[in-house]
């Protein structure tokens, strides 16, 4: 029997908050578990798999530590090496801007090039690993794709990132939460976004396809059938 009124929803604030608590401690426990530095990459990758289930609604459905340790164990070297590429990336883009920190025009312009190009590394970041997650794409195919998808939904990410401001503020103000709520906060509230930006890009392109299908030549009503299978989804 289902809870409904105050009742119901006490019932719900406190699943949603001893999930949470739940999904921090097997990030926190599998990062150890892999020494830290091995484990933090996969244990990520298993928290978004589970928190993209919490976001469609499937509190219930969603087997946490089963689906977490599959994820881990499946994923420990691809998120590895992910995590190393992106890192070398960001090192990269802050090696260069100490590099060209004099003065100049000429390093003022290159500053400038590094500052639009950090912004884009951040944004796709932002993304990677709900796109990780969400498609089934490897390699630089997913950093293009997370990329294009944040570029895409500017609003989403101002969206996103007041909310992990606000999430900032909070755990300065009760430094305590960090490590009951943290890693599990972070990632639902990128998981809880994200999810909405997938949501839109679904209705658009069945709209696409709508419009395509009405549009279609007299052929097809006349009994020449042609293949309206629509193409595969690229992010």
């Amino acid at each position: 029997m289902e809870l409904t009124g105050i009742w119901g929803s006490f019932y719900r604030v406190s699943v949603f908050i001893s999930k949470l608590a739940y999904g921090n401690a097997l990030w926190l426990g599998f990062t150890v578990l892999g020494l830290g530095l091995f484990g933090a990459a996969p244990a990520t990758v298993a928290l978004f798999a589970v928190t993209r289930g919490w976001v469609n609604g499937k509190w219930e459905e969603v087997p946490v530590f089963k689906t977490f340790w599959q994820t881990y164990k499946q994923e420990f070297w691809r998120a590895n090496g992910a995590a190393l590429a992106l890192f070398l990336v960001g090192f990269l883009l802050y090696w260069n801007f100490t590099l060209f920190a004099g003065p100049g025009l000429a390093m003022m312009v290159v500053r400038g090039l590094l500052l639009i190009v950090s912004v884009l590394y951040g944004s796709m970041l932002l993304l990677y690993f709900p796109t990780y997650v969400g498609f089934d794409l490897k390699g630089l195919n997913r950093v293009r794709a997370a990329l294009l998808i944040s570029c895409g939904h500017p609003l989403h990410l101002i969206l996103l990132g007041a909310s992990l401001y606000g999430l900032q503020f909070l755990f300065m103000s009760m430094p305590g939460l960090i490590l009951f709520f943290g890693a599990a906060s972070v990632v639902y509230v990128i998981s809880w976004v994200a999810e909405r930006i997938f949501r839109s890009m679904k209705r658009l392109q069945l709209s696409q396809q709508k419009a395509s299908l009405e549009k279609e030549p007299e052929g097809v009503s006349n009994g020449k059938s042609r293949d309206l299978r629509p193409e595969q989804q690229g992010a």
